[in-house]
């Protein structure tokens, strides 16, 4: 598979967030630069060692993990901004 790239990845996560496929944020803690790997919940695509990522805790004690422009997007978004 081959890894999307920046610009994909906002679409990819701004499309998961209106479908309603990704929760909107209502996070307890953020642990941003966090050393990550595994799928982005944000894109789909694979966090790698080098990548800039994030760690979103949500009210319900839910993990989530996201590329930093995945997060940049799911930041930006707000209940009344879907």
């Amino acid at each position: 598979m081959r890894s999307l790239r920046a610009e994909e990845r906002r679409s990819a996560t701004a499309e998961r967030i209106t479908s309603g496929r990704l929760p909107l944020p209502r996070w307890v803690s953020v642990d941003p630069g966090a050393s990550v790997t595994g799928r982005c919940d944000g894109c789909g695509d694979e966090i790698e060692a080098a990548d800039y990522a994030f760690i979103v805790v949500l009210e319900e004690e839910v993990t989530f993990q996201f590329h930093d422009e995945c997060f940049e997007v799911y930041n930006r978004t707000s209940p009344g901004r879907v």
